[in-house]
């Protein structure tokens, strides 16, 4: 009875459009990610988009480690255009986790977005988070990622991107990581 019910709900999440996957790399780093919208399936306020995301980045050899990995589920809420000229704005909260070198790192960060489209086929976007020794918890002190994207659509639900994203993170005993701090290429598929 749990796979169908299971099988019920991944199917009809595909059923509708808004959703998304991507996959990004560079010469250390992969990131897999997806996005479920969330307005078809709760009443929600229709002049905002709802999504519900989930990431998993791992590099390999930064800043001196082996492997280092960051899982993070969250919301996110845009406003589908706040102006005539294409500008979308957001705010969203998520949770990071990781487990490396003997430090649990968990945060809850509160993130700002911001998409532009230039037109159809060209979009631009940008994301920023930040949680302070507040919103840390376990071995954490502080957490935060920048990371903008120019996306281009190759085919009629897929984007070729490149862009550059910045993640730190701060424990407390002084320690830092960096698990990220260059440019990437990926692919998006919408459905």
């Amino acid at each position: 009875m749990k796979n169908i019910l299971l099988g019920s709900v991944v199917a009809s999440t595909l059923l509708f459009a808004n959703n998304s996957a991507q996959i990004n790399i560079n010469n250390d780093t992969v990131e897999i990610g997806g996005e479920v919208y969330l307005n078809n399936h709760y009443n929600v306020n229709d002049s905002s988009n709802y999504y519900f995301i989930v990431n998993f980045l791992n590099t390999e050899g930064y800043d001196d480690y082996s492997s280092q990995s960051l899982i993070t589920t969250g919301f996110k809420v845009l406003n589908p255009y706040t102006d005539d000229n294409g500008i979308s704005l957001g705010l969203g909260i998520k949770s990071v986790y990781s487990n490396e070198n003997d430090y649990l790192f968990f945060s809850t960060p509160l993130s700002a977005f911001v998409k532009y489209e230039l037109d159809e086929r060209i979009y631009f976007d940008a994301e920023f988070s930040y949680a302070p020794r507040v919103l840390s918890f376990s071995d954490a002190e502080e957490y935060q990622d920048l990371k903008f994207k120019a996306n281009y659509k190759v085919l009629e639900d897929g984007y070729a991107f490149i862009g550059f994203r910045n993640i730190e993170t701060k424990y407390e005993n002084g320690a830092e990581m960096k698990y990220d701090d260059s440019v990437f290429v990926g692919y998006e598929v919408k459905f």
